[in-house]
This record gives structure tokens, sequence and C-alpha cells, in this order.
């Protein structure tokens, strides 16, 4: 047993960072590291805050209590679900560490069980803190019986089993069946991209389906349950019926146990699938092509992107969804034109058109992981013959190649079938700020990356998923989405959006002549 608990202590610390905190005498590293964990308590406590409002809305409108625990066990589930479809694989036989772990005198079994529990323990802290405002606010305002206290915060501990075994699992299997195909990478992102798509669809929605809980618990209740019975059973459990919290808690341990002891007995061989090389038959090489210094380099950087699937997991949602708002305003203008001179918004369409251009071209620029990512073979850029110029160039060009192109498109959708409503200072707002907000995140994401580099990690999904650079900008664009709308929502459309986007362009500017001015010094000190 205590050989387990010192792996899980090893792979939480290798997320959270804690012994960095506590023993490392570089005070950078230690900085980066408390950033990172104040990062995730800040997002912690926002969705913790959102969740306890949304509970007490609903007792004060005297929905029964079952109901938000039920709603909101629902999308805890199903944040817990794609973040372990997202690293399932990963965390559980693809580790970089394997040949470190099996050749101590450790059980197979033990390592397994040290895996999971690691990976379960990484989603129960985000299910923690969105749930215990929720049972706090219920104990206040809603006076439940005394088995409520030991029930709901156990019950709160294995809400996070079920989307994590479902999650993980579907990884597993979706991974090793296409692992010796040649374009895996290609094959298993794709199937990646479109799940978590329509989980960031759901996401979006949520606050509709929160709306329609409002409007009749009664029906809601019944389609989330058919959706996801286990949210019934937890919510019903909670706060009235025994029979329903044991059927949740003993289901919960045994799927729990099952699929320990299916991973126990299939771990080496699908861990060898998983990493083994494949190597096209006969093969020969063309001719080598020749390009300048800065086109490697870019082509470098864009290949190292593309090999991850979890970065472009993680990134690719923005161009994809600016690509559907383009598509979708120019094939529903007629009808959207319509529905927004009928419900009196037409108003406000320009903020909205800049505010969810802004929050697609703004989340997760690949620049906030691009140094991280080259991890120990940091050196490899460090000895080539190539100036740092271009070494950052390179990792800013693959940001707006991979967004611009879909920003620029939408758009051009948007100011075209739209003029009527935006007319010219709502053209000039739509085009100006969301390409505003998308240079400063390139190149501020990058200045971060170099403030808070982790080049020491052992899956990418610890940079990609846990870092304190992508938590930062993932705040620094929901700022920007502020600083983009509010002016247009406040003082109408006018001079006032072109000032701020004037603003956004210098503060880029002088980010970019920083990294410039700075490059040899920040790739040296690496």
């Amino acid at each position: 047993m205590r050989s387990i608990w010192i792996l899980i202590k090893l792979y939480l610390n290798s997320i959270y960072r804690f012994q960095v905190v506590r023993h490392s005498k570089d005070p950078r590293e230690r900085r980066n590291a408390v950033m990172s964990i104040a990062a995730v308590f800040l997002v912690a406590i926002v969705y913790g805050g959102l969740s306890g409002m949304t509970t007490y809305r609903m007792l004060s409108a005297g929905i029964d209590a079952s109901v938000p625990m039920l709603m909101l066990a629902m999308m805890a589930s199903l944040f817990a679900l794609a973040m372990a479809f997202a690293q399932g694989s990963a965390t559980l036989s693809g580790f970089a560490d394997f040949d470190t772990l099996m050749s101590m005198p450790i059980k197979t079994s033990r390592i397994v069980l040290a895996r999971f529990m690691a990976l379960y323990l990484s989603e129960a802290v985000y299910c923690l803190a969105y749930l215990l405002p929720c049972g706090a606010v219920y104990a206040i305002f809603g006076s439940p019986a005394w088995w409520f206290y030991p029930v709901f915060p156990l019950l709160v501990l294995l809400l996070p089993v079920v989307p994590v075994v479902l999650g993980s699992g579907l990884d597993l299997l979706i991974s090793a069946a296409f692992a010796k195909s040649k374009h895996k990478k290609g094959i298993t992102t794709a199937i990646k991209m479109i799940l978590l798509l329509a989980f960031v669809v759901v996401a979006y929605l949520s606050p509709q389906l929160s709306s329609r809980f409002f409007a009749d618990p009664a029906k809601m209740s019944g389609i989330a349950s058919r959706i996801y019975p286990p949210a019934e059973w937890f919510g019903k459990g909670v706060t009235g019926s025994a029979p329903l919290a044991l059927l949740f808690g003993g289901g919960s341990v045994v799927l729990c146990a099952l699929f320990v002891l299916i991973l126990n007995k299939t771990f080496l061989p699908l861990h060898d699938r998983l990493t083994a090389s494949y190597h096209v038959r006969n093969y020969r090489l063309p001719a080598l092509k020749r390009s300048s210094a800065a086109k490697a380099m870019f082509l470098i950087e864009r290949k190292r992107f593309f090999n991850s699937t979890a970065w472009v997991v993680n990134t690719i949602f923005g161009p994809v969804l600016i690509a559907v708002l383009g598509v979708a305003a120019a094939a529903l203008s007629g009808v959207l034109t319509a529905l927004f001179r009928t419900i009196g918004l037409v108003q406000i369409v320009p903020a909205i058109f800049i505010g969810l251009l802004t929050f697609c071209a703004t989340v997760t620029p690949t620049t906030c992981c691009a140094i991280s990512m080259e991890g120990k073979e940091i050196w490899i850029s460090k000895t080539l013959p190539v100036s740092a110029r271009i070494w950052l160039r390179a990792k800013l060009l693959v940001n707006l190649m991979l967004v611009g192109p879909s920003l620029l498109f939408a758009i051009a959708m948007l100011t075209v079938f739209y003029r009527n409503l935006l007319g010219a200072a709502g053209i000039l707002g739509v085009v100006l700020l969301p390409i505003a907000s998308l240079l400063f995140t390139t190149v501020f994401g990058l200045y971060v990356n170099a403030k808070m580099p982790r080049l020491t990690w052992k899956a990418d999904i610890e940079v990609v998923k846990q870092s304190g650079a992508v938590l930062i900008m993932l705040l620094v664009g929901f700022g920007l989405i502020a600083l983009s709308v509010l002016p247009t929502l406040l003082f109408g459309i006018g001079w006032l959006p072109a000032a701020v986007a004037a603003a956004i362009f210098g503060a880029s500017a002088a980010v970019y002549l920083y990294l410039m001015k700075n490059a040899e010094r920040i790739r040296e000190n690496l």
C-alpha cells in the first residue's frame, strides 16, 4: 500500500508541482509553480461560485433539491469525462517513465492501480470544487437531515469514477485500435476533436439548459436521467433516497474494480501497442529539399504541433468554431437577421459577433505551450546555427497559421451578410477587435511561456492541460473578451472600440519588440 501511495504522490506532484514550491532553489521555478497552483485554485473558485449560485437560485424558486444536485452532477461528470478522454491513454498506459517504473521491485498491479488513482484524483479535485459549494448552500438553506453530511462528501468523491472509467477506457480503445495505422495521430486526433467538440457544444448550451431546468424541472430531470442515470442516482441519493445512494456508491466501486482488473490484465501488451513504432515497407528516400532557416524552423514547429494529439485537441477548437461560425452565419443570415430584429437585439449584434470571434480566436493559443513542448530537447534549439529571433517567430507563425485563415473567413462572412445590421462603425469593430486580440494572445502567450517554461515533463498532457502558462492565458482570453465587448455594450459602436483595438495592437507590438530584443537571452536562460 505504501508503494501505491508513493507512486500517486509522484504523479500528483508532477501535475501540481508541490515539491517544486517546497524544495526548489530556483526562484523562477518556485514562482512558476506557485502561479500554476494559484491559477488552478482560481478556476476552482469560479466554478464553485457558479454552482453555489445556481443551487441557491433553484432552492429560492422552490425547486426540489434533487434537481440542482442532478444537473450539477451531470455537468461535473461531463467535464470529468472530457478530461479523462483527453488524457486517459497517456496517463494509464502510454507514460514516458514506463521503463523506470517497471524496473523497480513493484508489482504491475500496484503501478496500474496507482496510475488510475492518480488520474481519478486529478479529476476529483475539480468535482469537489464544483459540488462542495452546492452542498454547502443546500445545508444552509435546505435544512437537510443529519445523514446528508456524511453521505454527500462520500458520493461527491465517488462521482468522477464513472466518467473517468468511460472516458479513459474509450481513449484507450481508440488509441489501441489505430496504433498500427500509418496515420494514427491524425485519425485519433480527428476522433477526439469530434467528440470533444460535442462537449464544447453542450458546455456552450449549458446556460440555456439551466434556464429550462428552471422552467420545467420535472421534464428536464427526466430527460437528464434517461441520458445519464448515475446523475439521477446521485441527485436523489444525497437528498433522501437511501437505495439510490447505495446503488450509486456501490456501482461506482464495482465499476472501478472491474476496470482496474481488466487494465491490469492487458497493461503490458496495451503499453507495447500504444508506444511501438511502425515503419512503412519499401521506404525510399526522396530528393531532399532546401529551404531558408526561417522556413525550416516554421516547418519544425508545425510538425511538433501536429505530432502532439493532446496539443492539437486542446487548441484546435478555436479555429474549428470560427469556421463553423462563418459558415452558419452565411447559411442562416436571413433567419438570424429577422430574429435579431424581432427580439430587439439589433443594437448589440456587433457586441455578440465581437465576443464570439474574440473568444474563438484567443482560447488557448499554441504559443503558451510552444517553448515547454520542446522539453528536455531544448538543447537542440540552443545549438542550432539559427538566431533566437527566427526560433521565436516560427512559434508565433504556427498560431497565426492555425487561427488566422478561419478568423478572416468568419469576419468576411459576418461583414458581408450582416452589413446592414452592423453599419460602418460596427464593421470596423468586428474587423479590428478580434484580429487585435488574436495578435495579442499570440505574442503574450509566448511571453508568458518564456517566463514560465515547463521543460521537465513526462507526458505532453502535463504541459497542454496542467501548466500555469495555459491557465493564465485562459484568464487573459476572458479578459480580452470583456475588454472588446464592454465598450460596444456600454457606449455603442463609435470611436471607442476602434480606440480599444488600437490599444491592443500597441500592446501586441510592445510585447513583440520585447521578445525580439531579448530573444537570445530568453533562449539561453531556458
